[in-house]
């Protein structure tokens, strides 16, 4: 029997009625006592005694149902096995990024994703500062996103890792050599960084430690800072792995207290996202981090 006999079958068993179940599933009455007709052909006996109201199951149609209702079930899970994967067969992911996981993370992310999922296509926009990247995903201007927090409301947060975080400095600054940074010499030298908002974690560590800045650049963008920084016109605090990957002359000397700037990935929600986007938080929670 085909698996339409078989949704037919146990459709009409529990409505008890050709009409209802014809309603249910998007047939005529007529088409629904037509497939019956052929389910009892094959059978060779009938299923379904009709009476006034409605229809009712043969012994022999009881002796069946909870078979049917098997093969119903296992076809109801093909085919969503089906659809699954005829959605991620092709698929459409709008993702965001700071620039430091582009750079540093993304290439070998996306690589391994689309070699698994090589139909879907993705078009990554970057993002910096977390409050931006935040407001894109709650707006539904990107489906998922990385974002340097922990924290955001209206949308749910996979945290990923905490980077430590390093000072930058360029290689003839007086602390190019040294072995440490100690906080409570940052504010002796000239200072570049971001906006507050987009660097939260950096400005809380230094009110917590009573440290202010002799902040003489705000640049929104790494490479930007990454760029003065190198020119000595400042140093710069940042995620150490921008420092490792960076292709300017700088030096990343680590702090004495300790500082970190968590990674998350961020989704509008993921039980209501797509089928591509769903499998792109799959697999970036399925790596090790």
């Amino acid at each position: 029997m085909e698996r339409i006999n078989a949704e037919v079958f146990v459709t009409v068993s529990k409505l008890g009625s050709y009409r209802k179940a014809a309603e249910k599933l998007g047939y005529t009455t007529a088409g629904i006592s037509y497939i019956v007709g052929n389910m009892e052909e094959q059978a060779g006996f009938r299923l379904f005694i009709r009476e006034y109201g409605g229809v009712r199951l043969t012994p022999e149609g009881e002796a069946l149902l909870p078979f049917m209702q098997k093969l119903f079930d296992y076809e109801q899970t093909v085919n969503e096995q089906i659809d699954r994967m005829k959605g991620l067969a092709t698929g459409y992911i709008r993702l965001i990024s700071f620039n430091t996981v582009i750079v540093c993370w993304l290439p070998s992310i996306l690589r391994g994703f689309k070699e698994k999922y090589p139909g879907i296509k993705i078009e990554l926009t970057s993002c910096e500062g977390p409050a931006k990247g935040i407001r894109m995903i709650q707006e539904n201007d990107a489906d998922c996103g990385f974002l340097a927090t922990d924290t955001a409301d209206d949308i749910e947060l996979f945290k990923l890792r905490e980077e430590p975080d390093v000072a930058v400095v360029a290689e003839n600054h007086p602390m190019a050599d040294k072995a440490v940074f100690p906080v409570a010499e940052m504010e002796n030298y000239p200072f570049i960084g971001y906006p507050e908002v987009e660097a939260p974690y950096v400005y809380k560590m230094a009110r917590e430690l009573g440290i202010k800045f002799n902040q003489v650049m705000t640049v929104d963008n790494d490479y930007g800072n990454l760029s003065m920084i190198s020119q000595n016109l400042g140093f710069g605090i940042y995620p150490r792995m921008i420092a490792e990957n960076c292709r300017f002359p700088v030096k990343a000397i680590p702090i004495d207290h300790g500082s970190y700037t968590p990674i998350s990935l961020g989704v509008r929600s993921y039980e209501n996202g797509s089928l591509a986007a769903q499998a792109f938080v799959d697999y970036v929670l399925g790596l090790e981090w």
